[in-house]
């Protein structure tokens, strides 16, 4: 075989691999690229979180998490209005969040951004680059001790 047929055959022979395994990636049943119609809510895929009255938050500042929500006690009575349900991870990076009783904020551990019980951003991550969004306010119920988030 002279050298020029060599080249040429195995110039062939990869050009018919790499064709095959591209059409075998693009035929394969994978991503059609349609997003999810049903995506996963925050929380873990329920529509609700809850928590129990008559052993959790018992008092103004306690708090607890649930199904990805937090939950914490900002007056004392069981109304609704006495709690605030809100997600239990940062916008920025996904770090715990927490309610600072003594500071009226909601703050994270990971880069202390800090938001009102409105969800609104009071101060963005500290030491890190980006921003955050507001945070979702769950509205609440309360039934038979039970404090429950719709999480929409």
């Amino acid at each position: 075989m002279e050298r020029d047929e060599f080249i040429k055959s195995l110039g062939f022979g990869l050009a018919l691999v790499c064709s095959g395994s591209c059409f075998q990636a693009c035929g394969g049943k994978g991503d059609t690229g349609t997003p999810d119609p049903t995506p996963n809510p925050p929380g873990g895929g329920g529509n609700t979180a809850s928590v129990n009255l008559a052993s959790q938050l018992l008092a103004v500042g306690d708090q607890a998490t649930a199904n990805g929500v937090l939950f914490f006690r900002i007056a004392a009575g069981n109304t609704s209005s006495s709690f605030v349900a809100t997600e239990a991870l940062c916008p920025h990076q996904q770090g715990a969040l927490v309610w600072k009783q003594s500071l009226n904020k909601i703050q994270c551990q990971l880069h202390a951004s800090e938001y009102s019980t409105s969800g609104a951003v009071l101060q963005g991550p500290q030491n890190t680059t980006g921003t955050t969004r507001t945070l979702k306010i769950y509205a609440t119920v309360i039934s038979n001790n039970t404090l429950t988030a719709t999480i929409a």
